[in-house]
């Protein structure tokens, strides 16, 4: 059964359009993600949604449940949706507990539906305090906790992390993707943060600046086989080549990449994520494909490995590669590099 079914949604404001032809299925108790960049309607999307908003073109149903079209408006109030926007929004003036209870709909179990998400959110002693004396991950917290134990057919969270500290981000991800699991919700996530998008959702729809979905599908399916530079793109940086397709070959600095099923003499984009380049320490150059070292970082879990190599024209060209952290080369050292076939990506040059 879809949880969310969205066909062909188009919408504008004062003529400009946001939304263009936006198609979207969310199963019962999945979690999808919306990712995008910036000003891209994400936010409108998540509005439309709910009812905030009306919608000019297309159709929303939730449960089945036709909820919007050009001709018909179901209100918020009636849709059954719990939604967690940037803003937290807890009722000031009440406490935790006061906060949790308003939202809970059967009264009767409204102690013991209190008692056990404050568990799973890790705030047992915070039940008395006001929103004021919470930290902003403990707001956040609570405000993700009053939207799921209202029990809503479908959860909204709007940029949910984007507020919080690095390291708290990644503790609240991770609770947050337990406490969804645990009530087995419905959920329609936004984001511009990729690697948020992978790690918490069961389907990703990546949206371009226009309004547009370019590419839906499992979290590995656009992380491994991406229909264009600008999905390549999104998930990190990417070493960037161009040239003509030559005896089904294209000539980079890095050496020759075969290319398949694009015709000869085509104009290409190669794309080469920097975990594909492989170095190897030298103590002299050899042959084969090489590099000089200008700089190694380390990054926490990889080291950020900046060298340069000559193309055909002995033109210096700029190259990243992400190596193990203990991967460590001097600067001006000689590195051999290989490159994985699998991290490279190639596109008409349109």
């Amino acid at each position: 059964m879809l949880a969310v079914k969205i066909k062909n949604l188009d919408y504008s404001i004062n003529n400009y359009p946001v939304l263009k032809d936006v198609t979207i299925d969310l199963e019962k108790d999945n979690i999808a993600c919306v990712l995008g960049p910036s000003g891209c309607g994400k936010t409108t999307l998540l509005k439309l949604i709910a009812g905030l908003e009306n919608i000019q073109k297309g159709e929303i149903f939730i449960n089945e449940r036709l909820v919007s079209s050009s001709s018909k408006h179901v209100k918020t109030e009636k849709r059954n949706i719990g939604f967690l926007f940037q803003e937290f929004a807890l009722f000031p003036h009440l406490n935790v507990q006061e906060n949790l209870k308003f939202a809970i709909k059967n009264k009767a179990k409204a102690k013991e539906d209190i008692n056990e998400i404050i568990e799973l959110i890790k705030l047992p002693h915070a039940l008395k305090k006001f929103p004021h004396e919470l930290s902003g991950g403990e707001q956040q917290r609570v405000a993700l906790a009053r939207a799921i134990v209202s029990r809503p057919d479908l959860l909204l969270l709007d940029e949910p992390f984007s507020n919080l500290d690095l390291s708290l981000k990644e503790e609240i991800r991770d609770d947050t993707l337990h406490l969804l699991e645990k009530f087995t919700t419905s959920v329609i996530v936004v984001t511009h943060d990729p690697f948020e998008a992978m790690f918490i959702s069961n389907k990703i729809y990546i949206m371009e600046k226009n309004g547009t979905i370019i590419q839906s599908g499992p979290p590995n399916e656009l992380y491994n086989n991406p229909v264009s530079p600008y999905v390549v793109e999104f998930f990190g940086e990417t070493n960037r080549f161009s040239g003509v397709v030559k005896n089904s070959q294209i000539k980079t600095a890095l050496g020759n990449i075969p290319v398949r099923n694009i015709p000869e003499s085509e104009e290409v984009i190669v794309h080469i994520r920097p975990q594909g380049i492989h170095l190897i320490k030298e103590k002299t150059p050899v042959n084969g494909i090489k590099g000089t070292v200008m700089a190694s970082k380390l990054m926490g879990s990889y080291s950020f490995v900046h060298l340069s190599v000559l193309n055909e024209n002995n033109d210096v060209v700029h190259i990243h590669s992400h190596m193990h952290p203990n991967f460590q080369p001097k600067p001006s050292s000689a590195v051999g590099i290989e490159i994985d076939s699998d991290q490279i990506y190639i596109f008409p040059n349109k």
